[in-house]
């Protein structure tokens, strides 16, 4: 009886195992003020066809990713929307934005605007990311 209880307990305490249990990373919107007027913030929608739902933020396991971000709406343009990939490495966090054709059009491309190590992840793992 004690074995099924035992069992039991230990595939219940693996199915409630969260994100932050394995090397992670992390694909955010880049909050940085920028000197470029033609990059702009953008709002993480989905990452893998799922909704993000806190922070403009998400934690995924390392490896590719369909990200699907939004550039709000500006004086004259609609919001509008762009997916691409994210190949993410292992204790990293990634800064998005937008990079506007031109101020005078509707045409973006999403970019990765910066990358940067999780140190805390790194640390936990024993994780070193080499670029």
């Amino acid at each position: 009886m004690n074995r099924i209880l035992l069992a039991s307990l230990a595939v219940a305490t693996s199915a409630i195992a969260g994100p932050y249990d394995q090397p992670y990373s992390i694909i955010t919107t880049d909050r940085a003020r920028s000197a470029d007027p033609n990059l702009r913030p953008v709002i993480v929608n989905r990452v893998d066809d799922e909704t993000v739902m806190s922070n403009n933020r998400a934690v995924v396991a390392p490896g590719k990713h369909k990200v699907t971000v939004d550039l709000p709406p500006r004086k004259g343009f609609k919001a509008t929307q762009n997916t691409f990939e994210i190949d993410a490495m292992p204790c990293m966090r990634y800064n998005l934005a937008a990079k506007l054709a031109s101020r005078t059009t509707q045409s973006w491309t999403p970019v990765v605007r910066s990358e940067e190590a999780i140190g805390e992840c790194q640390a936990k793992f024993k994780v070193a990311n080499a670029k």
